[in-house]
């Protein structure tokens, strides 16, 4: 069981102020952490809802939102954003895709898909960095993890590989860090990725090699499934079967390397 909800805010080098949904676990401190990186669609309601269900198995989560001062993201609707997102950067297939989609909604998701193509993607590790650098100055926080869905599993791997103390990550269908960096890794990771997702998967075994040959611990995982499987039920990609063997693998992935962490680092 999760237990209270709250909301704070950390200050960032480059990237300004920062708000969070974090949810407490029931039990006394020093809980283990985890830093729950949203996909380009932002914080919405299935962030929450998935920040709640990894605190009912015993962990401090911690959403940051990342486009906290990124005036125009808000003013898109959620499903506008997801739309925008899922329908490429390819104009042959944004045409085919608009063509599915209401007409009253396409010029919308046209505007939303030009803030996608120009957001500023290489701050967001500061944001990352500066959630990571908070929350291992709180006397309350045990290991420290990352788990990060689509451009929220880029960024775990850009986390690790500025060689901080992240305890584990879980990657869902984001792409490789570069793989000169991987040396600076310090904790375990492991992937889960869609067979269909060509851009993103095609890469992933020489992410493997590269950890490999530099001594660090990666297990992936490719399902029969398209990018975004483990979003909600009824949005686009979703495998309620992935999504399940994934979950099979994510959590006692996360306990081996947080909660036995957390408890060995309690009793010193």
């Amino acid at each position: 069981m999760s237990g209270s909800s709250e909301r704070f805010t950390y200050a960032t080098p480059h990237t300004g102020t920062i708000n969070t949904f974090a949810i407490r676990p029931n039990g006394p401190p020093p809980w283990p952490t985890i830093i729950l990186i949203h996909g380009a669609n932002g914080v919405g309601a299935h962030t929450e809802a998935k920040a709640a269900a990894v605190a009912a198995e015993g962990y401090y989560t911690v959403v940051p939102d990342i486009y906290s001062n990124d005036a125009l993201f808000h003013t898109f609707a959620f499903d506008v954003v997801t739309s925008a997102v899922h329908m490429g950067g390819d104009p042959e297939r944004q045409n085919k895709f608009l063509t599915k989609q209401p007409p009253e909604k396409r010029a919308e998701i046209v505007r939303a898909r030009d803030w996608v193509d120009h957001r500023p993607g290489s701050t967001y590790i500061d944001i990352i960095r500066g959630c990571f650098d908070h929350l291992k100055s709180r006397a309350e926080v045990g290991a420290i993890g990352t788990v990060g869905y689509c451009m929220g599993g880029r960024l775990v791997g850009e986390l690790a590989v500025s060689g901080v103390d992240l305890a584990a990550g879980v990657i869902y269908y984001g792409g490789p860090p570069k793989l000169d960096l991987v040396p600076n890794i310090r904790g375990v990771l492991q992937g889960h990725y869609a067979s269909t997702d060509h851009g993103i998967t095609g890469r992933i075994p020489g992410f493997a090699a590269a950890m490999k040959a530099a001594g660090k611990e990666f297990t992936y995982y490719v399902y029969e499934a398209d990018h975004g499987f483990s979003l909600v039920p009824d949005s686009a990609g979703y495998n309620a079967e992935a999504t399940r063997h994934s979950l099979q693998r994510v959590m006692p992935f996360l306990a081996r390397n947080l909660k036995a962490v957390t408890e060995a680092r309690a009793a010193e």
